[in-house]
């Protein structure tokens, strides 16, 4: 069975904008005509893609089936457009790389300014997000490749390793915990935590790093995906959470933030470059990946 094109991107528009009104605004089509060709998309596939109600229209299971694969065919034309228009000297590269705040400070800049060095006229789009939502965008196809904290158990990507970093239990400056010398499992248990929300890959290495010294892990009691959120939460109170050394350096530095010293030490995550294990990598995300390899 071959799948209409046009329809599919009928299919995306109303997925996306959430109304056939808006939909067909954004295409410039008429609503009726809008209707008619997402119609015969639900006919060819004899099922029904969207639930009709009166705050507009939502995926139904077999919608958001084929959601995840034309968004996957909206991303591989979209590469097959650009390849073209390398061959043809008509563009100069595009690459869409995803990455975790922690990547940001000091691996980020150092890879974009060897890839530029490079090839100066490449144009670098970069979406920053927690693991999971990273994790997620590769596997989309919304992004070329990623840079993250190495995903937890099996996934259907392609994972290399790239080094790691180290992980902090950080606390305000003047912190109870901040004003003595090296501190145990058990000392910041007692406090109340402000951690990323489950699914990131510190979560994980939150859970692990109680579960070796046999201690309960404390309920954070605020989650956020946001690391500003939560550097600003923990400057401000008690509350204890777990940051990347990158991510929490300049504040360090600022006299406002302090990594506590641990009996044992800190914990390290391991990082890596995880791509989708389907489609040719075009020049440009080569370029930006070897560049992040040399570190």
């Amino acid at each position: 069975m071959m799948l209409n094109h046009r329809e599919l991107m009928v299919f995306l528009s109303v997925c996306r904008l959430g109304s056939i009104g808006a939909a067909a605004q954004a295409m410039g089509m008429t609503q009726p005509a809008l209707s008619r060709s997402l119609k015969r998309l639900e006919s060819r596939l004899r099922v029904q893609l969207f639930v009709r109600h009166s705050g507009g229209m939502e995926p139904t299971s077999f919608g958001r089936v084929l959601l995840r694969h034309s968004e996957l065919m909206e991303f591989e034309t979209n590469r097959v457009i650009e390849e073209i228009d390398l061959l043809n000297g008509a563009a100069t590269g595009h690459v869409r790389v995803g990455i975790v705040p922690s990547v940001a400070p000091v691996m980020l800049p150092r890879a974009v300014a060897r890839a530029q060095a490079s090839s100066p006229d490449v144009h670098i789009r970069i979406v920053e997000g927690s693991g999971d939502q990273i994790l997620a965008a590769v596997q989309r196809g919304e992004v070329d490749f990623a840079v993250l904290g190495k995903p937890e158990g099996e996934v259907d990507l392609l994972v290399q390793p790239l080094g790691s970093e180290v992980v902090n239990v950080v606390a305000r400056a003047g912190h109870p915990l901040s004003l003595g010398g090296r501190v145990t499992v058990e000392d910041v248990a007692a406090f109340p935590w402000a951690m990323p929300e489950r699914g990131n890959a510190i979560w994980y290495g939150y859970e692990n790093f109680f579960r070796r010294a046999g201690v309960a892990a404390p309920q954070p009691q605020i989650s956020s995906n946001s690391v500003h959120v939560l550097k600003a939460i923990v400057g401000g109170s008690d509350l204890l959470t777990m940051l990347t050394g990158a991510s929490i350096a300049v504040e360090v530095t600022a006299g406002m933030l302090v990594a506590l010293e641990l009996e044992g030490g800190a914990w390290r995550r391991e990082l890596a470059l995880v791509r989708r294990p389907t489609g040719t990598l075009l020049p440009a995300a080569r370029l930006l990946m070897r560049a992040f390899q040399e570190g």
